[in-house]
């Protein structure tokens, strides 16, 4: 009999190209992480609420709604397609800077402990390294299809 595990990674090697991006579920994740933990009222307090909370919450939201939009444009049929792809990862990847200064801020005014914030960190690493080899990738397509010559302007 076999595991769920079994099951799933059973699934990617024989259906591969329909199972959805790798780095969405790893990003669902660390929106779980972090709301189960900011919304803690004895690990974040509610007089931080607007100032901190909201915002970390906010800017984990923002790197899901901006991985889902730029995997969403499939299959790429424009050049305007392809930049409004690299846009969206690149939001994504400044989101995910941004939450970790607010990771960071968290540990310095004392509402996480260190074994707290370094795994939170390491979710949210993993969310943007994934999402940085995306976007490379999805660069260097963009230079392997784009002319080598310049489109010489019409006189």
């Amino acid at each position: 009999m076999g595991t769920r595990q079994n099951y799933q990674r059973n699934q990617r090697k024989t259906d591969g190209a329909e199972n959805p991006l790798h780095v969405l579920p790893v990003a669902s994740n660390l929106i779980d992480y972090t709301l189960n933990l900011t919304d803690n009222a004895n690990r974040f307090p509610k007089r931080v609420r607007f100032s901190i909370t909201n915002k970390i919450q906010g800017h984990v939201m923002a790197i899901y709604d901006d991985l889902l939009e730029a995997n969403e444009i499939f299959p790429i049929r424009t050049e305007a397609d392809r930049t409004e792809r690299l846009r969206l990862q690149r939001t994504a990847l400044t989101e995910c800077k941004k939450l970790l200064h607010m990771i960071e801020l968290s540990k310095k005014r004392t509402y996480i402990d260190k074994d707290t914030f370094d795994y939170w960190t390491k979710l949210t690493l993993d969310v943007k390294f994934m999402t940085a080899k995306w976007y490379k990738a999805e660069q260097d397509t963009a230079e392997a299809i784009a002319p080598s010559d310049p489109i010489p302007e019409s006189v």
